[in-house]
């Protein structure tokens, strides 16, 4: 008994964990994906639809940006994707020639549908 007191006086909470791990196995959602779906309206200013906006998501842990997709003549867009359950934030980026990229976070869409407002660049 002394012996294994010694033994895991010295131990941390990774030892810990690894213990467990190798007892209990991989917790059953490990490496699983929640399913995000959501579509986007967008338009200018004006309230007018806008078709061939660039619609690109990323995981917040990645650099860059991986699904992408476009707008079409009604100005909508279909976000379609699987999300790490361990590492769930969403960023999608909005980008049209002649107009203000625009980002948003998962964490702001809830909805099922969300339209989004473009704003002219610039002159």
């Amino acid at each position: 008994m002394k012996l294994l007191h010694h033994i895991l006086r010295g131990s941390t909470l990774a030892t810990a964990l690894f213990i467990f791990q190798a007892c209990y196995g991989m917790p059953q959602d490990y490496n699983q994906s929640l399913q995000y779906e959501t579509t986007v309206k967008v338009v200018d200013a004006n309230g007018n639809t806008l078709e061939g906006v660039k619609v690109s998501l990323r995981n917040a842990t990645m650099t860059d940006f991986t699904e992408q997709t476009a707008t079409g003549s009604d100005g909508m867009a279909v976000i379609d994707a699987a999300v790490p359950m361990e590492s769930p934030a969403l960023e999608l980026r909005f980008e049209a020639d002649g107009f203000e990229a625009k980002d948003l976070t998962l964490e702001d869409v809830n909805a099922a549908e969300v339209t989004i407002q473009l704003d002219r660049q610039a002159k």
